[in-house]
């Protein structure tokens, strides 16, 4: 952004968002907590709400999936996949875990 663009938005009381530049009214940005210099618009605030849900659902599938992965060592390290009445059943659940 220019100075003289600067300062032309500056007066009419509008702001660029800090995601994609676009210009828009001051009211119309989303300011963050710890940074009130930083406004985002709308649009980029439901984008950015979706990534972080994204990336939490991520994390916790690793969490489970390295979890099942910790449970199973154990199992087959304990030999109870062999037991005559268990082991069918955790022979099953290990066929159609998803991976």
């Amino acid at each position: 952004m220019s100075a003289e663009t600067e300062t032309a938005v500056g007066e009419t009381g509008e702001s660029g968002c800090w995601c994609c530049g676009r210009i828009t009214s001051e009211d119309a940005l989303v300011h963050l907590g710890n940074h009130p210099e930083v406004g985002i618009c709308v649009n980029c605030v439901h984008f950015l709400g979706r990534r972080a849900r994204d990336y939490q659902a991520t994390v916790m599938r690793q969490r489970l999936r390295g979890a099942a992965e910790s449970v199973r060592g154990e199992v087959m390290a304990r030999g109870w996949h062999r037991h005559p009445v268990a082991g069918p059943v955790l022979r099953w659940i290990n066929q159609h875990l998803p991976w």
